[in-house]
């Protein structure tokens, strides 16, 4: 078949990715607006005000915290914001899950030039099914793009060492731009820096250490130069405080390391200020927030490494650079998880600021479940004494495999459109992890539960014949209630004078308000959010409670 149609599993991986690009498309309006998007979208405004201002209004400097981070991706949604037929905050989510699916595809070619083409059509499916990934797509506007550019500078330097001792100078400047465009978003891109300095490690070591060895290192060392003033470059357009004076973003990187707002956190029922987490509290996310095929394709991947490298090591030339790429990879899944745990960094909101780790580890697994069928194929059952011949098992590993990637397919379809708030089996799924970590922090369930407000309201005034508007006191940022709700719905901030109350499940605030719950929105057996009716309650909070509360969710998430 491969004469026709090329190979099968890059065919596979094609058709793959145009089903992504399908399901983004009809589905981008359905998800909510998340507690940072209208500040992100303010600082944004701001940055493209800066320029057109002609650098007079540099309010952008002041906006909250925001100047700690570039404007790229907020700048290009509010630029594209007119020239779209979409509310703005649906071009934002439209933006984010393209830019998304990119990363997949930038995955599935790692793991393709490093494996082949299985082992790429397997890393793309299983990040592709990766609950936090997909459904972070359209509300985490700042942590996808920035894993995937991190992903693409990890992918540009595994062929650079393939081009070493001579990197070629289009390649070079394509990583200072990636580089660059990482920055416009976030300071930890400097990683790739350091990325960068390993790969020349790794091909001078496997290489065998040698005088002529070294020249080359150096050589090529200079030749990646060109890649640090594109980047700078980049960075200052998109980020503009980072260069009002050198230390900037020595500045920002400190500050995001010894964050002590009072934002709290959830972990096994315990809560926690962030930066007071338990060293473990990114290892433990990770362990239950990833599909369980996903950490043992990645741990797999990480056992057969050494192996496999020291079998490229061998082979010279185009396998050295394979197996520096591998250990550029694992470098990659794996250093940032080390660093917050021994730099004990504070964390919150579950694994959404390491959401760059997944695409690396996605190529681990899809290494490992290649190893795994690979051998699989060394096994025969039924073999005929007659033909010799046999049913394979790596027919029957294959199917286990589909079987266990579809109940994925299927738990993220039974989420929609709340997929970020998946757990695994070790926790019990969501149904085990609601009330004991944080599970719907951007309250993407709120549309719904507007929506079933609107039913319940609808019901009672077509038997009572009598029409008004109505007080609704929600758990939420204003906007995210405001873009959605009916024009007989108004939101309140006195939620002793309010007639409904909307609330998710998490921080407990739906116990915050005392009333006969009128709907819920529910997933997989766990309750997301409530909708009460407050016009008879039985026992109201206190407004002690009440302002605790209000305060613990605009301090969530401090931009």
């Amino acid at each position: 078949m491969r004469r026709p149609i090329g190979e099968p599993w890059d065919l596979a991986a094609a058709v793959g990715l145009l089903a992504l690009l399908v399901l983004v498309a009809v589905t981008f309006r359905q998800y909510g607006i998340s507690n940072d998007e209208e500040v992100q979208h303010v600082y944004g405004a701001k940055l493209i005000d800066l320029y057109r201002s002609g650098f007079g209004d540099d309010s952008a400097f002041t906006y909250k915290n925001l100047y700690l981070y570039g404007g790229l991706f907020d700048m290009a949604a509010v630029a594209l914001a007119p020239l779209l037929p979409f509310d703005p905050y649906e071009t934002r989510h439209l933006l984010c899950a393209l830019i998304g699916v990119a990363g997949v595809a930038v995955v599935w070619s790692v793991g393709r030039r490093l494996a082949g083409p299985r082992a790429g059509f397997l890393s793309g499916t299983l990040l592709a099914l990766c609950g936090p990934w997909y459904g972070g797509l359209f509300n985490h506007t700042k942590d996808v793009p920035f894993a995937v550019l991190m992903m693409a500078g990890v992918a540009l330097l595994v062929r650079l060492a393939g081009q070493m001792p001579r990197p070629r100078l289009p390649t070079v400047l394509g990583f200072g731009v990636v580089v660059g465009l990482a920055l416009g978003i976030r300071v930890g891109a400097l990683l790739l820096l350091g990325y960068a300095a390993a790969m020349l490690a790794g091909w001078l070591l496997l290489g065998g250490i040698s005088v002529a060895r070294l020249r080359g290192t150096g050589r090529g060392a200079l030749r990646l130069l060109p890649a640090l003033p594109v980047a700078y470059a980049l960075m200052a357009v998109f980020w503009p405080w980072a260069v009002l004076e050198p230390l900037n973003p020595l500045r920002a990187l400190a500050d995001f390391s010894h964050f002590h707002y009072p934002i709290r956190t959830l972990l096994g029922g315990t809560e926690y200020w962030m930066y007071e987490v338990p060293r473990s509290y990114l290892v433990w996310y990770l362990g239950i927030k990833l599909p369980l095929v996903m950490l043992g394709g990645a741990a797999l991947g990480l056992l057969v490494l050494p192996a496999a490298i020291r079998r490229d090591r061998l082979a010279g030339g185009e396998g050295i650079a394979r197996a520096v790429g591998c250990g550029l990879v694992a470098l990659a899944a794996l250093f940032p998880v080390v660093w917050f745990t021994v730099t004990h960094a504070p964390g919150y909101t579950a694994i959404r600021h390491f959401l760059f780790v997944l695409p690396p580890l996605a190529v681990l697994g899809g290494i490992g479940l290649d190893r795994l069928l690979g051998w699989a194929g060394a096994w025969r059952f039924g073999v005929s004494q007659r033909t010799g011949r046999g049913l394979s098992a790596a027919v029957l590993a294959g199917l286990a495999l589909a079987l266990v990637l579809g109940r994925e397919a299927a738990v993220l379809e039974s989420l929609h459109p709340n997929e970020y708030v998946y757990f695994n089996e070790l926790v019990g799924g969501v149904a085990g992890a609601v009330r004991k970590y944080d599970v719907d922090y951007w309250a993407n369930s709120l549309p719904e539960a507007v929506e079933d407000l609107s039913e319940v309201i609808a019901a009672e005034e077509a038997r009572t014949h009598r029409h008004r508007s109505y007080s609704v006191a929600v758990c939420a940022e204003p906007l995210a209630f405001e873009k959605l709700a009916p024009a007989n719905l108004h939101w309140v901030t006195d939620w002793t004078r309010a007639d409904f109350f909307i609330a998710p499940t998490q921080e407990d605030c739906d116990t915050l308000m005392a009333g006969p719950t009128v709907a819920e929105v529910e997933r997989d057996g766990a309750l997301l959010a409530v909708v009460k009716d407050l016009r008879k309650p039985e026992e109201p909070a206190t407004t002690v409670e009440m302002a605790r509360l209000r305060t613990g969710r605009q301090q969530r998430h401090w931009w």
